[in-house]
């Protein structure tokens, strides 16, 4: 027998850290033992909490952003060690559909995610597939790995907006992801990065981080225009904006999660081929980049990770991380 420490929903607006005794289950050939190190808390989680979320709903167990240590292998597993630092890539796919054997695993339908319609990783020790996960190397950090998820999501995402219109980019929100996605765009080699953010100062970390400036909604001239914007926030007020501040030929990425449906200025996008892509999640390979980042410093997490709970203060990390001066909240179960 072991003692699982979990992070659950119990109910609507209910976080609990329960200890659970248990017999460890057996590893398929495919799968390996994981100890969970940090579980970084993501807004989505906030709305499932809150009853919000389109089909994720309490009473569960949440979590799908961690950093873990390598326990134990089946037997058929060789692309992991004992003892390695992991991240797992929280999409369950079913590897059949058309998407999964394209490698578009995020698009596998309908979406099989950890904390959401499959079990959570928020367990200190939990079992995933071994082609879930995503080998750092051992000297870096586990709580600078477990933000190899929303980095991923920010690689995804410019990975989306093509190159020439990178050269003049604006990004509505600076939370978590928003100020991910400046620093992917200054990595990947953008151009100029203006930002529109409510609270100063993320617009100041997001000028430390790579922002040419940042404003106040509302502090941009009427007539400013760009070659991409990136809307992290998905209100009916943004996505307008950002429709309506790209260039003719230009290209908006909708990278927030709407609340419901949005209409769009379709007469001016339409006729001046103003292109409107979305990004959901990730693939396996911006695990890869994401972590690359991580491991080199190019990826800086010194600012963005604002507070590390232990597993015990589950509710009082979740009530931070409500809070607008958080950024990332994680919590750590070692």
């Amino acid at each position: 027998m072991i003692t699982v420490s979990q992070v659950e929903f119990t109910g609507l607006g209910v976080v609990a850290c329960r200890k659970v005794e248990m017999e460890p289950p057996p590893l398929r050939p495919d799968e390996v033992r994981l100890a969970l190190s940090h579980l970084g808390i993501c807004g989505s989680e906030l709305h499932v909490l809150d009853g919000h979320h389109p089909f994720a709903k309490p009473p569960m167990v949440t979590g799908h952003e961690i950093s873990a240590r390598v326990v134990e292998l089946g037997a058929a597993v060789t692309s992991v060690a004992v003892g390695d630092h992991v991240v797992a890539d929280p999409i369950m796919p079913c590897l059949q559909c058309r998407a999964c054997r394209a490698g578009r695993f995020n698009l596998c339908e309908p979406p099989q995610v950890a904390g959401f319609r499959a079990p959570g990783f928020g367990r200190s020790s939990l079992v995933v597939p071994a082609r879930n996960l995503h080998v750092a190397a051992r000297n870096l950090s586990l709580s600078v790995l477990a933000f190899a998820e929303p980095a991923a999501c920010a690689h995804h995402c410019i990975s989306r907006l093509p190159v020439p219109c990178r050269e003049d980019v604006l990004v509505i929100g600076a939370g978590t992801i928003g100020l991910s996605i400046v620093q992917a765009l200054r990595i990947m080699g953008a151009g100029r990065i203006t930002v529109i953010e409510p609270e100063p100062r993320k617009r100041d970390l997001a000028c430390t981080l790579g922002a040419h400036r940042a404003v106040a909604p509302g502090g941009l001239d009427a007539a400013e225009k760009f070659t991409g914007v990136i809307d992290v926030v998905a209100a009916q007020a943004t996505l307008t904006e950002a429709c309506t501040r790209v260039v003719a030929g230009g290209t908006v990425i909708c990278m927030g999660v709407p609340t419901g449906p949005r209409e769009i200025p379709l007469p001016m996008m339409q006729r001046f081929e103003r292109d409107l892509l979305s990004s959901g999640m990730y693939v396996p390979g911006d695990f890869d980049a994401a972590i690359g980042w991580l491991e080199s410093g190019a990826f800086d997490t010194s600012a963005l990770i604002t507070d590390v709970f232990p597993v015990e203060q589950a509710e009082a990390a979740y009530a931070r991380a409500r809070e607008p001066s958080s950024i990332k909240v994680m919590i750590a179960f070692d």
